[in-house]
């Protein structure tokens, strides 16, 4: 996994809404995209990222602070990070 993260505002975006712990249609309806163009996005986070999973990129995007941690979702990243 790299250390730091290259990713555009949409992936961004989307990385924020995974965070929530919303599905992929869901982000997509919330978006206005299909959810073809969220995993689209999803995927490329992955390649940038170095990973197969999307958690240690939650993670690290939580203490980078590109991602504020939303203490309603289903992942606790303050526990983790």
């Amino acid at each position: 996994m790299k250390r730091y993260l290259d990713l555009s505002k949409r992936e961004v975006e989307i990385l924020s809404l995974i965070g929530t712990g919303i599905n992929t249609k869901e982000i997509a309806a919330k978006l206005c995209v299909s959810p073809d163009t969220v995993n689209c996005h999803r995927k490329n986070i992955l390649r940038k990222s170095g990973t197969q999973n999307i958690m240690p990129v939650l993670v690290l995007a939580a203490k980078k602070n590109l991602i504020k941690p939303d203490p309603m979702s289903m992942y606790d990243l303050r526990l983790i990070a």
